[in-house]
């Protein structure tokens, strides 16, 4: 069992630290830190993980998360206990391990949980049965997406049809993410057995391809599709960076590795927003509504990994703009974000991954943002 073992509180106002001390209470039970600013609160949760990926509310108002080195989670938010369900005995390597994590929305009815995780024989997606707070293996639904050291995707959401997406990278082979024969570099919508939906665009599991590694995806309150997408590293033509929010549609492609950035080729879908010459690393997405008495409105909010970041996007028909940025290098590398069933929203550092030199005292953490 793993509880919250660090105590701080810290006084924000806008974006610059104020102050920053240390406290116990009387019981010697360790609380949430906190972080107050003119709209909201930030908590810590949970403290010493190890790579936390997939994160989803149990109906219960639990919640449950990947641990990338293995661990299958459950978080009661109120108390702050963090106990273990479950270990895969996965391939835990580089980017590779136990990733995205999604709940079926009949969980009530069916009790099944959703990962995605990389093994020997590459990355694949398992069903779980979660029933008396005992986890077990249903079944894999779908095996053999290709895998490599880095560029495996990962998310798991199901989209308000009431279907599995699941995003995939291209494993490190850019010309997968073109080719409709290959589950890589793709986005793919299935059923709860892993099969392919009737109306998928090209009569198989793909719904979106020319990805390069998608690492979020949400959906708005039209029903509209938006994925966040790493940008390249020089592997091909020398480009760098740009990376992509997209708005996805169903057979778009998405011209990974053709063309980067605003470039423009037939029948290939710019970004609605990209990096530019800077890196985001972006990671999970979020949609945040207005009547989540948030101050934001009806937006997304990204996760950045080497951006550090949460960066807020308003969207309006087909355009994007970024509206804010929050908390630039405060917690380092952030890895994924979720709205949460009370309206706060929780997001979590991924600074154990073996990328960021200096990680803050008791990484990894899950943090939870409070509206006032």
């Amino acid at each position: 069992m793993k509880t919250i073992t660090h105590i701080l509180f810290l006084l924000v106002l806008q974006t610059c630290i104020l102050q920053f001390f240390a406290c116990t209470n009387t019981s010697g039970k360790q609380s949430a830190s906190s972080l107050q600013t003119a709209g909201y609160q930030i908590e810590e949760v949970a403290n010493n993980l190890d790579v936390p990926w997939g994160m989803e509310f149990l109906p219960d108002g639990r919640l449950m998360f990947n641990e990338r080195s293995g661990d299958i989670n459950i978080l009661d938010i109120k108390t702050g206990e963090v106990n273990a369900l479950m270990q895969r005995k996965n391939s835990a390597r580089a980017e590779g391990g136990l990733l995205g994590l999604a709940v079926d929305p009949n969980f009530e009815t069916t009790h099944w949980i959703f990962i995605y995780e990389t093994v020997k024989s590459g990355n694949q997606i398992v069903r779980l049965k979660f029933v008396n707070n005992m986890l077990t293996e249903d079944s894999v639904i779908i095996k053999n997406i290709p895998a490599a050291m880095f560029h495996d995707g990962g998310i798991l959401s199901f989209g308000p049809d009431g279907f599995l997406y699941a995003g995939t990278g291209d494993a490190t082979d850019p010309q997968n993410a073109q080719d409709l024969q290959s589950l890589s570099g793709k986005i793919l919508r299935m059923d709860i057995n892993g099969n392919a939906v009737d109306g998928n665009p090209f009569g198989n599991l793909i719904y979106s391809y020319g990805h390069r590694n998608v690492q979020g995806f949400a959906w708005d309150n039209n029903g509209n599709m938006y994925a966040t997408e790493h940008g390249p590293s020089g592997e091909v033509n020398g480009w760098c960076c740009h990376d992509e929010f997209n708005k996805i549609i169903p057979g778009g492609n998405y011209g990974w590795p053709y063309v980067i950035g605003n470039d423009n080729k037939e029948n290939m879908l710019a970004p609605l927003i990209h990096s530019g010459d800077d890196t985001w690393a972006p990671g999970g997405l979020a949609f945040v509504n207005s009547d989540n008495t948030n101050t934001f409105g009806d937006t997304f909010i990204m996760a950045c990994l080497r951006g550090s970041k949460l960066i807020v996007i308003q969207t309006v028909d087909d355009s994007a703009s970024v509206k804010e940025i929050l908390f630039d290098g405060t917690y380092k590398r952030l890895r994924n974000i979720i709205a949460a069933p009370d309206n706060s929203i929780l997001f979590c550092s991924s600074n154990m991954d073996g990328r960021e030199s200096s990680p803050l005292a008791n990484d990894d953490k899950i943090y939870r943002m409070r509206f006032k």
